[in-house]
C-alpha cells in the first residue's frame, strides 16, 4: 500500500506524529511532504491548469512530485493542526 501523508505545517509536533502513527497503523510505503516547506510558492490564480493543462501550471516543476505521490497513493493523509 502506498501512502501519501501532507503536512500542513512544517512543525513535526502532535499532528505530524498522529499522521505517522496512522500510516504506520495501515503499513505501507509512506511518502511525507511538509507544506510550504515542499513547495513554498502560492497558486497565482491563472487557471491554466483547468483551462489547458495541468502542464502549464507555472509552478508545474515543483508541484510535479506532489502530484505524482498523490496519483500513486492508495491512501492521502492531509495533516494539519
Amino acid at each position: 500500500m502506498n501512502i501519501t501523508i501532507i503536512h500542513g505545517q512544517s512543525h513535526r509536533g502532535s499532528t505530524c506524529h498522529v499522521a505517522r502513527l496512522l500510516a504506520k497503523k495501515l503499513g505501507g510505503a509512506v511518502t511525507e511532504f511538509f507544506l510550504p516547506e515542499d513547495f513554498g510558492a502560492f497558486c497565482t490564480g491563472c487557471t491554466a491548469c483547468f483551462t489547458q493543462s495541468e502542464t502549464k501550471c507555472p509552478h508545474y516543476e515543483k508541484l510535479s512530485p506532489i502530484t505524482r505521490a498523490m496519483d500513486q497513493a492508495d491512501v492521502i493523509i492531509l495533516a494539519s493542526p
